[in-house]
């Protein structure tokens, strides 16, 4: 799609909620609405209109980002198809706030329009594809955390930083060849230990299972989204969004496994 043609469809998205509902009613609405889902469809337009907003606000931080290579009304696009889905997805059964539920879907759908579009320059890879990996990451748990058992709140916020940890670290790893202009991240990378954990880490993807190990280089070495390593693997998105974090902890584990050896023969060194 030529650059006049995509910048034609984008003014042709509606700006607003009462436009959704208007182009939806007329295409896929039955003729005839019980009371129940006249109900539901006024309230899911009431929460597109109370937090378009909100949509546009985490677009404008994302393109705060981009600005140099993208146009602001395509990342503000792709954030208001993401709070339509979260709309027509919400469930107040799942026990989750819609605000939470809105983000990381309106976060995942600016990514995927950049993906698509093509515009992400190698300096960025690595760390839109942290932050898309870690929105994943954070919208599972924010959706099935309550059937982990773990012993406390601090436990769970450890499990969850040290997941991060591990997103960063292959991301990284992911993206070694591109030219990531971060002075923070250079320093970092110089470090004898750094550079030893980041070894750990390709030590243990190789030695993952055959599926996890799989879906971690679709994912993160050859940049699909998590719907289309669904697709590969013959998963659906919520089954590979699990094995996902399984991944995660089975590479935290051997992480931390591999630096107590490493701990433990630098005393004996000693």
């Amino acid at each position: 799609m030529t650059r006049p043609a995509l910048k034609k469809k984008l003014r042709s998205i509606p700006t607003s909620a009462e436009t959704w509902s208007d182009e939806e009613s007329s295409v896929a609405a039955p003729q005839k609405l019980t009371k129940k889902e006249l109900g539901l469809l006024k309230k899911r337009d009431e929460l597109i209109a109370q937090y378009m907003p909100y949509a546009a606000s985490i677009a404008s931080r994302v393109y705060q980002t981009l600005s140099k290579v993208v146009e602001y009304d395509e990342v503000l696009s792709s954030a208001r198809l993401g709070l339509l889905e979260a709309a027509r997805r919400y469930d107040e059964a799942m026990g989750v706030d819609f605000k939470t539920f809105a983000y990381y879907r309106i976060k995942g759908a600016v990514y995927d329009g950049l993906r698509k579009a093509g515009w992400i320059p190698r300096t960025l890879y690595a760390k839109l594809k942290f932050e898309e990996a870690a929105n994943d990451y954070l919208q599972f748990m924010s959706e099935y955390a309550d059937s982990k058992t773990l012993e406390s709140a601090e436990e769970e916020v450890a499990d969850t930083v040290n997941s991060l940890a591990s997103i960063y670290i292959i991301s990284l790893d992911a993206n070694e060849d591109f030219d990531i202009e971060d002075k923070e991240t250079l320093s970092l990378e110089k470090s004898a230990e750094f550079r030893q954990i980041r070894k750990h880490m390709r030590d243990a993807i190789n030695s993952l299972p055959a599926t996890e190990k799989k879906l971690i280089k679709m994912y993160y070495f050859q940049n699909k989204t998590l719907e289309q390593v669904g697709e590969e693997l013959s998963l659906s998105k919520s089954w590979t969004s699990r094995l996902h974090a399984r991944a995660l902890e089975l590479l935290l584990a051997q992480v931390k496994e591999k630096a107590a050896d490493d701990e433990g023969g630098s005393e004996e060194d000693v």
